[in-house]
């Protein structure tokens, strides 16, 4: 199944892990130092590196450091008696995937091995389906959340109490959750320590630490009707107890919020070689999808399920690969409303209809476009190029000069003259407010 190499400074330690990961078909190697484990790494590619903290020598933050520099793609998971919050984040700040404390059992260590394998599993499957596609996609991250990254989230409430849950790329790596084990009312919960356990489909037991200390005031129940909020909700309805905090200013300190989750996030996208993007939550507009289905032709977007067909028939994009139909719509229905109103991709269409013929839902993309069109140009962003065709045609009354060679050309196909008033340009844009949108500016002032 995979490579792992097991580093302890005890040999009891590593063949008890060679005894637990041997017989699941594992090729389990081992080292007692760090120095060891690096010149083993040198010459064989693991997938998974199991190390203890504290070591002569070498330790296993300095271990961890060193893999990290020069071997991206292993995934390390620390083992120590001295589970601390401190060390944890510090190990998953230089990008550990998980931490064991002492003592630990063989279904334990088989669960956190069998998750940092699932999840590098989902992370090359992204990464070929972004080369196979050429598509990249957004993501959203609650930005009003504290993290200790890739494990549990905590949000504190108006009230002073915290709630906290699943993070999702845990819920990812476990996958379908068919049990939760959830504190009762009134136990003590510390931060770093165990405070739910969940088994997955496979009847793996994973355990899941407390982002915060304090007295579990509430716990979700309708969790153990439906696990599936955990999949589906994991920063939601999927939340999983909620705690009166007894030291929450230092325990936020040791977890990861705002603009330095985002820093972490983006050198992880570095590391893992992928091209997604974040976004932050509080930077979106849900309701912008709605906004567009009640203008006139854009009530389609609500049925576009983002296959791609409208991208792939698309006659400007054979010209300008950067522009990308299903880009579009992807981005208006995450509700990044001032990235759309803004682009100029939205005024490239050319009104072919070619997407809307093919779009197997009857989205009609060329009226969506048509609708994000209107509320842009209702919040002053037009394009300086329509706003010259309309200065052009209010000034002259049409968009080409007119010549007396035309009128001769008309006449004699027994056409009629073709009459140039201004003033009737002019009385049309005052009288539709197309004049007032074009004297409109943009929200920046432009």
């Amino acid at each position: 199944m995979s490579d792992v190499l097991i580093v302890d400074d005890e040999k009891v330690v590593c063949r008890s892990c060679e005894r637990i990961l041997g017989p699941d078909g594992h090729d389990v190697d081992s080292a007692l130092s760090g120095q060891e484990a690096l010149d083993k790494i040198e010459k064989k590619k693991y997938n998974v590196v199991i190390t203890d903290l504290k070591m002569p020598g070498i330790t296993g933050m300095e271990l961890l450091e060193a893999v990290k520099e020069r071997y991206q793609e292993v995934d390390v998971i620390m083992i120590t008696g001295y589970a601390s919050i401190d060390t944890a984040v510090q190990a998953m700040r230089l990008g550990a995937f998980d931490y064991i404390p002492k003592p630990f059992t063989p279904d334990e260590l088989k669960a956190v091995v069998v998750r940092a394998l699932e999840r590098r599993r989902l992370l090359d499957e992204a990464r070929e389906k972004t080369m196979r596609t050429r598509v990249m996609f957004e993501y959203t991250m609650p930005d009003e959340l504290y993290y200790l990254p890739e494990h549990a989230w905590a949000k504190v409430e108006k009230d002073g109490t915290v709630r906290a849950g699943m993070d999702d790329v845990f819920q990812k790596s476990v996958g379908d959750i068919v049990q939760i084990r959830l504190p009762s009312t009134g136990d003590q919960v510390e931060q770093g320590g165990l405070f739910v356990e969940i088994q997955d489909s496979s009847r793996r037991t994973h355990k899941l630490w407390s982002p915060v200390s304090g007295k579990v005031i509430q716990t979700n129940d309708d969790l153990l009707e439906d696990t599936t909020l955990v999949n589906r909700e994991p920063y939601g309805a999927g939340w999983m107890i909620r705690v009166a905090p007894s030291n929450l200013e230092n325990d936020l300190k040791n977890l990861m919020y705002g603009e330095a989750l985002i820093k972490w996030w983006l050198n992880r996208e570095i590391i893992e070689k992928k091209e997604d993007r974040y976004l932050q939550v509080s930077a979106l507009d849900p309701k912008f999808k709605y906004e567009i289905a009640e203008e006139p032709g854009g009530e389609g977007i609500k049925y576009c399920f983002a296959c791609g067909v409208c991208s792939a028939s698309c006659p400007v994009r054979e010209i300008d690969e950067a522009y990308n139909p299903r880009k579009i719509i992807r981005m208006a229905l995450l509700g990044m409303r001032q990235e759309v109103l803004q682009s100029d991709f939205i005024w490239l269409c050319s009104t072919c209809y070619t997407c809307a013929e093919r779009c197997p839902q009857g989205v009609g993309f060329t009226d969506v476009i048509n609708a994000i069109k209107n509320i842009a140009a209702r919040e002053g962003h037009i394009h300086p190029a329509l706003k010259m065709q309309a200065e052009l045609l209010e000034k002259q009354g049409t968009l080409y000069e007119i010549e007396d060679f035309d009128n001769r050309k008309r006449e004699k196909m027994g056409l009629p003259k073709i009459h140039t008033d201004k003033t009737r340009i002019s009385d049309i844009f005052k009288t539709t407010g197309f004049k007032q949108l074009l004297e409109k500016k943009d929200n920046d002032g432009v």
